[in-house]
């Protein structure tokens, strides 16, 4: 399923409201202006990523290596940057405190073209609208338009009723990110004006919702262009519709989890060989709550996994406070399963680069 959004091509404006409209625009340019000054952008960061930093055909930075819980650690929810050649091209997630992430960094994303969303739980959506709207600004302040629509894929509904109801828990990803962004009824409709206002170009989106009937299993084709390979599959986190992900770039493979129990060895499918596996670490095996095992992986599952997958390199992420404290028994109950890669907890602004392994 897909829609496009195309802020261009709409009489939004009738002749009486253009002198409101051109003043309106001239604060915005202004405003813009000061926004993407370099001098502005740069202020208070301690850390720049340079070029030669995502030197290699594919590398990872972790945005928010954390869960749905603020703690002390400050770790940003879940959140990851993708890079094909150095270029940021895909973003995997984007929970809360990514958008803060992404400025630290340094990172201009203004020819970010693809979101993947593996479920529509706050931590890891909620940051979308904000960085969406800084590519258009990175556009404005590298001095060029942008008109390509930005590729948002994420899983279909399941029609999970809430208790003694028969009303869905969960939307599709296409109708959550129409809600947002489409033409009349978006709450954040203004985007469609604007990109143009700011001359960023045009505001545009396709949405696709992916297969997430996790039980049915299958690998499912999310785009191959110009030697890049994303696939995905669904895999169970309780009742949310949920997908995992893999991106393939000239030999080298980055797989992430998203949120989920591994149930079925659906994960082990997706992840066969990768390089680098991220993955969901958010209980430990004791847990006390039986819905939280619903929800997410334990360590010794993930052992399995990782082990029977022959995944390269496993990156322990999505910490929260059940684990936080307790990554020297996580790495302990994974070994035991058998796994013998590397075992590498998330931090928020790391980059993993491929080749440099």
């Amino acid at each position: 399923m897909q829609r496009v959004i195309e802020g261009n091509n709409r009489g939004i404006f009738v002749q009486g409201e253009m002198a409101v409209w051109r003043r309106w625009l001239g604060v915005a340019l202004l405003a813009c202006a000061a926004l993407t000054s370099p001098a502005q952008a740069d202020e208070h960061h301690d850390k720049h990523y340079d070029k030669h930093e995502m030197a290699g055909a594919l590398s990872v930075m972790v945005l928010g290596s954390g869960g749905p819980v603020a703690t002390a650690k400050g770790r940003a929810s879940a959140g990851y940057l993708i890079f094909t050649d150095g270029k940021p091209r895909i973003l995997m997630d984007v929970g809360g405190g990514t958008f803060q992430r992404l400025a630290k960094s340094g990172i201009n994303v203004k020819d970010l073209d693809l979101v993947l969303l593996s479920h529509l739980h706050i931590d890891h959506t909620s940051d979308l609208s904000a960085i969406i709207k800084t590519i258009y600004f990175h556009n404005v302040g590298a001095g060029v338009t942008r008109d390509a629509p930005i590729q948002i894929w994420g899983p279909a509904a399941n029609g999970v009723p809430f208790p003694d109801t028969d009303i869905a828990q969960y939307p599709a990803t296409s109708e959550y990110v129409d809600a947002h962004y489409a033409m009349p009824g978006g709450v954040e409709r203004y985007l469609n004006v604007f990109a143009k206002a700011i001359r960023a170009g045009s505001f545009a989106y396709q949405a696709h919702d992916l297969n997430a009937d996790w039980q049915a299993g299958g690998v499912q084709a999310v785009l191959e262009q110009d030697g890049l390979k994303v696939t995905a599959i669904a895999v169970k986190h309780g009742p949310a519709p949920a997908v995992a992900y893999r991106i393939e770039y000239k030999g080298r493979s980055i797989v992430y989890s998203g949120d989920t129990n591994s149930e079925s060895d659906n994960m082990i499918a997706l992840a066969h060989g990768a390089d680098l596996l991220i993955y969901d670490t958010a209980i430990m095996d004791t847990h006390p709550n039986p819905v939280m095992l619903q929800l997410h992986t334990t360590p010794s599952r993930m052992g399995e996994v990782a082990a029977t997958a022959q995944a390269r390199r496993l990156v322990l992420s999505h910490i929260t406070p059940n684990t936080e404290g307790n990554l020297k028994t996580v790495k302990a109950l994974i070994r035991a399963q058998g796994y013998t890669g590397k075992i590498t907890p998330a931090r928020d602004l790391r980059l993993f680069a491929l080749d440099e392994d």
